[in-house]
C-alpha cells in the first residue's frame, strides 16, 4: 500500500521552530514560488507573465493601473510586462473611449490558450502542496490564512 506524504511522519525543517510567522509564511512563499516558476519555464513564461494573464482573464480591460496594483509592481515593469505580453500575442491594447492616455489589455485566443495550458501545467505544483497535508489539515490552513489576511485589512 502507497504511503501519502501526508500520511507520514511529520516532518519539519531544522530551525523552523525558532522562526516568526512572517518567515514561516515567506519560506513556505518561495518554495512555492520556486515551483510554480520551473513548472511556468516549461510553458515559455513567468510566474508574473502568468499572474498578469490571469488578472487579464478574469477582468477584460484591466488597465497597466490594474496589473500595478494586482501585481504589486513599478509602472516600468509593467510597460515592459504588456509589452512583451503584445510581442508575443498574448494581449491586445486599446484606447479607452473615455480616457485616450488608459490603454485596455484584452486576451487574444493565443493569450487565452497559453493561460489555460499554463493553468494545467500549474496543476501538479498545486496537487504536490495539498499531498503533503491530510484534508482536514489543507481546509484547516485555508481557513486560518483567511482569517489571518482578512484580520490584517485596514480598518474601514
Amino acid at each position: 500500500m502507497r504511503v501519502t506524504p501526508h500520511e507520514q511522519e511529520t516532518k519539519t525543517l531544522p530551525g523552523w521552530e525558532s522562526e516568526t510567522l512572517s518567515q514561516c509564511v515567506k519560506l513556505a512563499f518561495k518554495a512555492m514560488r520556486r515551483e510554480m516558476d520551473v513548472s511556468l519555464r516549461k510553458s515559455g513564461m513567468t510566474v508574473t507573465q502568468w499572474r498578469a494573464l490571469g488578472v487579464i482573464l478574469h477582468e477584460p480591460g484591466a488597465t497597466h493601473s490594474d496589473l500595478m496594483r494586482q501585481l504589486e509592481i513599478e509602472a516600468p515593469s509593467v510597460t515592459s510586462l504588456v509589452d512583451g505580453m503584445e510581442r508575443r500575442g498574448w494581449v491586445t491594447r486599446t484606447r479607452c473611449s473615455d480616457d485616450a492616455r488608459v490603454k485596455r489589455l484584452t486576451l487574444t485566443p493565443l493569450g487565452r490558450r497559453v493561460i489555460e495550458e499554463a493553468a494545467q501545467a500549474m496543476a501538479p505544483v498545486e496537487e504536490r502542496m495539498a499531498a503533503t497535508l491530510a484534508p482536514q489539515e489543507l481546509d484547516t490552513l485555508k481557513r486560518l490564512l483567511q482569517k489571518m489576511v482578512a484580520g490584517m485589512q485596514p480598518a474601514s
